[in-house]
């Protein structure tokens, strides 16, 4: 049986929570019921979803070697499975824009590799935030640009590998490379201090990432944890208690 198979059957087996149930944190009832299942509609949906369609209608014809050739040995061959990987169900890119319109962060930041519907979720949350994304490949950060400007978004900064900053909120994407995954992600959560959302995605798409997404798991920065199976989210914040939960979502 296939990883990503099993993971998913894993998954579904601990997942609940659902509506609230079991939480007993005021705060973390409140985001599981009012924010994660938010059924509700934003202004920005309609863009979000335009975006999102138009991305994978180029998907469907896109030739993915080349975006491979600049990745590590760890790449997966399969095109249809590399595409998924690097573009996240619409559904997760607006729970991303309901997080970051919940938690108000003072700034942004965005690590990896992603076709940018997640940059737009993060960017359109908040137009008066800057986001930086550090995007890997010369194609995804090409990919990002033309995205951004065809959408009109012009609060979204596409640069290469730089210095990590420990925004308050992050989103970390590359499934395919868990090594930049964990260094981020050591770098960011070093800091005794450090308070903020951090978000992985694809912690169940390899062994590798789901033995990252454990290890991180036990850092005495974080407060909770959050399994939604495509993204994992890590809370820290001072005052909440170290828990963690598997959210069927």
């Amino acid at each position: 049986m296939k990883f990503s198979i099993r993971a998913k059957i894993s998954y579904l087996l601990k997942a609940r929570h659902r509506k609230g149930h079991g939480i007993h944190s005021p705060f973390l009832f409140r985001l599981i019921t009012k924010v994660i299942e938010n059924r509700g509609n934003f202004s920005a949906y309609p863009m979000l979803k335009a975006a999102d369609e138009n991305v994978r209608n180029m998907l469907k014809i896109l030739d993915m070697k080349s975006f491979q050739q600049q990745e590590n040995s760890n790449r997966i061959d399969n095109t249809r499975k590399s595409k998924e990987l690097h573009l996240l169900p619409a559904r997760f890119d607006r729970l991303i824009f309901r997080l970051v319109n919940e938690f108000r962060p003072r700034d942004l930041a965005f690590y990896g590799t992603t076709f940018g519907v997640t940059l737009l979720a993060m960017a359109l949350a908040d137009r008066r935030l800057k986001l930086d994304a550090q995007v890997e490949n010369d194609h995804y950060r090409s990919f990002c640009r033309r995205l951004a400007d065809v959408y009109e978004v012009d609060t979204i900064r596409i640069s290469e590998k730089g210095k990590i900053a420990a925004a308050d909120f992050v989103v970390i994407q590359n499934p395919l490379d868990p090594d930049y995954c964990q260094m981020v992600l050591s770098t960011i959560l070093g800091a005794s201090d450090y308070s903020g959302v951090v978000i992985v995605c694809g912690i169940h798409a390899t062994a590798n990432m789901k033995a990252l997404w454990i290890k991180n798991k036990s850092n005495p920065v974080i407060s909770v944890t959050l399994d939604l199976f495509n993204i994992g989210i890590f809370i820290c914040r001072k005052g909440l208690q170290k828990e963690e939960f598997v959210i069927r979502f």
